[in-house]
């Protein structure tokens, strides 16, 4: 006589998968709600680091541009570190960074 095997998934198991779906779903939650675009500042920032550290890595100036409130403006950067910008993107010439808005 031959025993008929079960098939299925017990009650337990069922369990298990649908707590680690709960955990991944809450991660990506967590994760999706702190993640915000890039703004406009944030890449101009990005955009004269990256030519500054270029410039001292390459040793020798480089020029990019951004785009600023009303057109496109560039900046130089030196191998010395120094930023030349226009004012309306508020930069420290010396260091490069971001002057604080008053």
């Amino acid at each position: 006589m031959a025993v008929a095997r079960m098939r299925g998934v017990t009650l337990l198991e069922l369990l298990v998968v649908l707590l680690l779906l709960a955990l991944v779903a809450g991660v990506v939650g967590l994760t999706l709600r702190t993640a915000r675009p890039i703004e406009k500042a944030d890449r101009v920032r990005i955009a004269m680091e990256a030519a500054r550290d270029s410039a001292i890595d390459l040793g020798h100036a480089v020029t990019v541009t951004v785009r600023g409130a009303a057109s496109p403006l560039p900046v130089t950067a030196f191998p010395d570190g120094r930023v030349l910008a226009d004012h309306s993107l508020g930069v420290d010439e010396l260091t490069g960074a971001p002057i604080a808005k008053h």
